[in-house]
């Protein structure tokens, strides 16, 4: 869920239903009858379950909690790695689709807050435990992760060891309030920077071959 660590339709969702000012529509069906779940999910959307606050650490939480429901069927959970950007762009429109394109107070008959549409996104979070010079306390951090019922390592980390290091790529950062750390965005050099760089490799490729 890295990817969605910014979007600010999916950072509503976190929060409005988490405080109970959005309610959740049904799930729609798969051709095989299982329920439909989109990338980043934290949410039960059964019929009155009596959890349908509660936000679940990871969508494979939800995969377990939705398996003691009774006429629920899923499709197998998922198991890691790069998440497509189709699956992405449909998981977004979901979300935006859950506000009618709308941030929560802007014309859809509930108050904006004192902080503004986004003000309180991170009020219920712990703060990310740091220390002293501004490092991640990688402990302290992991045990909190485990008291929200996280699993370590998440989906988009690769082991354990990797897990709750980077920002960029660990899901559980966004179960804490981060402050001033935000995911850095890496820009891809532009075009002739690129073939500068390519050029540059191969002239040292033919070199290398005319001393051989």
């Amino acid at each position: 869920m890295a990817a969605l660590k910014t979007n600010k339709w999916y950072n509503f969702y976190l929060t409005e239903v988490e405080a109970g000012r959005l309610v959740l529509p049904p799930y729609e069906k798969n051709e095989d009858s299982s329920v439909k779940i989109y990338y980043g999910e934290l949410f039960c959307r059964v019929e009155d379950c009596s959890k349908a606050n509660r936000k679940f650490s990871a969508t494979n939480n939800l995969h377990t909690h939705l398996k003691g429901h009774q006429g629920v069927k899923l499709t197998p959970e998922n198991k890691g790695g790069r998440v497509k950007q189709a699956t992405m762009d449909v998981a977004t429109k979901f979300y935006k689709s859950l506000f009618g394109g709308n941030p929560p107070g802007e014309d859809i008959g509930r108050p904006v807050s004192s902080g503004g549409a986004t003000g309180g996104l991170t009020a219920s979070k712990p703060k990310l435990p740091l220390k002293k010079k501004g490092i991640v306390h990688l402990t302290r951090m992991r045990e909190i992760v485990r008291e929200l019922d996280g699993k370590i390592p998440c989906e988009s980390c690769e082991n354990r060891n990797s897990c709750c290091k980077d920002i960029n790529v660990c899901d559980h950062f966004a179960l804490f309030d981060c402050g001033g750390l935000v995911p850095k965005v890496t820009e891809k050099p532009a075009e002739n920077e690129q073939a500068a760089i390519e050029a540059q490799l191969d002239a040292e490729a033919e070199a290398m071959g005319d001393e051989a």
